[in-house]
C-alpha cells in the first residue's frame, strides 16, 4: 500500500507540473445585429446577424512566449452547422528584446496591412461596405511569415508573402498542405511607425512588393509585377483626433494598374460612451497604364465620403456609418450609397 500511495503521489506531482506548464486557453466572442439600405443596389431584407469566438492559448517556451489564435465566424448560421468556419488563426513566438515571429492565417499581424488606413473613424473606415479601395496590395495575409519589434520607440513590422493565388480567394492550407497550383504571386512588405516624436502623435511609412509569375493574356502590355506604399499622420488633443493618409500602388491586374490615394479624417469623443467621426478618400486610377509610364484611357478618380458614430454602453455597442461612394474601381457612374445600424455585444 504505501509503494502504491508513492506511486500515486509521484503521479500527481507529474501532473502538477505539466499543469503548470501547459496551455492557457482563454475564449472571448461577440455577436452582432445589423440593419442595412443601400441605394443603386438590391437591400432585400435588411437584417443581418454575425457571430465570432476566438480562442486565444499562451504558454512558455524554454523563456519564451508561444501565442496561439484562432478565431470562428459565421455567417448568421444561415442555413446549417457547416457554416462556422476558422476565419483566421495565427501562431506567434514573442523572444523579449530579439522581437516576436509568427505564421499568420488572416489576423494581420505584420506589415503595411496593419497600417492600410489610420485616420480616425468611430465605426469602420467609410470605404468598407461601398466597395471603395485604399489603394494598397498587401501581398498576402494568409499563409504568410513575419517578424515585429521595437527599437527606440519605432516599431518595425515585416511580412513575407512565400505565394498565394491572383484572386480573392487568398485561402490557407492545413498542416501537411500546400497552396498547389495557381500560387502566382509572391512579395513582402513592411510598416514602421512611432508614436514618440510628438505628443499625441502617431506617424508611420509602409512599402511592399509583389511579383506575379502568371503570362495569361489579361496582363499584356502591362507591368505585371506590383509596388505599392504608404504614409500616415495622426494628431490627438483632447477628444479629437485628425488624421491624413496617403497611398500608391503601380502594376498589377488591367483596369486597376496605377492607384493614389489621399484619406483625410477627424472624430472627437464628445464624452467616455459617445464618438462621432467625419472622413473622405479620393483614388485616382490610371486605367490600363502601360509598362512604359503612359495611360491608355485616362485617370477616373473614385471618392468616398462616410459619417460614423458609436455609443457604448459598457459590454453593448451601438454604431452608424452613412457613407458614399462614387466611380467606384475607377469606373465612371458606377455609385453606392450605403447605411449601416449595428448593435454589437461582446463578452
Amino acid at each position: 500500500m504505501n509503494i502504491k500511495k508513492i506511486g500515486l503521489s509521484a503521479l500527481a506531482g507529474s501532473l502538477a507540473m505539466f499543469s503548470a506548464n501547459a496551455v492557457e486557453l482563454a475564449v472571448s466572442g461577440k455577436t452582432e445585429l445589423t440593419y442595412v439600405t443601400t441605394d443603386n443596389a438590391t437591400t432585400g431584407n435588411p437584417f443581418g446577424m454575425g457571430n465570432g469566438i476566438t480562442f486565444s492559448g499562451s504558454g512558455d517556451m524554454n523563456g519564451m512566449t508561444a501565442t496561439y489564435t484562432a478565431v470562428i465566424g459565421d455567417g448568421g448560421q444561415a442555413n446549417s452547422n457547416t457554416s462556422e468556419v476558422f476565419a483566421s488563426s495565427s501562431l506567434m513566438l514573442d523572444m523579449g528584446d530579439m522581437g516576436t515571429i509568427g505564421f499568420d492565417q488572416g489576423v494581420g499581424e505584420f506589415g503595411v496591412g496593419t497600417i492600410d488606413d489610420k485616420t480616425p473613424y468611430a465605426y469602420e473606415e467609410q470605404w468598407t461596405y461601398v466597395g471603395s479601395s485604399n489603394g494598397l496590395r498587401a501581398a498576402g495575409g494568409t499563409n504568410v511569415v513575419g517578424y515585429k519589434n521595437s527599437y527606440a520607440g519605432v516599431n518595425v513590422s515585416v511580412e513575407i508573402d512565400p505565394g498565394h493565388t491572383n484572386n480573392s480567394s487568398k485561402g490557407g492550407s492545413g498542416d501537411g498542405g500546400s497552396t498547389g497550383a495557381g500560387t502566382t504571386d509572391s512579395g513582402y512588405n513592411f510598416a514602421i511607425t512611432s508614436s514618440d516624436i510628438y505628443e499625441g502623435m502617431n506617424v508611420g511609412i509602409g512599402y511592399g512588393e509583389e511579383e506575379h509569375s502568371d503570362d495569361s493574356t489579361t496582363l499584356v502590355g502591362r507591368d505585371k509585377d506590383a509596388s505599392y506604399q504608404t504614409a500616415f499622420v495622426t494628431y490627438a488633443i483632447g477628444g479629437a483626433t485628425v488624421g491624413f493618409q496617403t497611398s500608391a500602388a503601380y502594376g498589377g491586374s488591367a483596369g486597376t494598374s496605377s492607384q493614389e490615394v489621399m484619406i483625410y479624417g477627424a472624430s472627437y469623443s464628445i464624452n467616455e460612451n459617445l464618438a462621432v467621426s467625419y472622413s473622405e478618400m479620393e483614388n485616382d486610377f490610371a486605367i490600363g497604364k502601360l509598362k512604359d509610364g503612359t495611360d491608355a484611357a485616362g485617370t477616373v478618380s473614385e471618392k468616398t465620403k462616410g459619417l460614423g458614430v458609436s455609443y457604448t454602453m459598457g459590454s453593448a455597442a451601438v454604431r452608424v456609418l452613412m457613407s458614399e461612394g462614387n466611380d467606384i474601381g475607377g469606373k465612371t457612374g458606377v455609385d453606392k450609397d450605403h447605411m449601416e445600424v449595428s448593435l454589437m455585444l461582446a463578452f
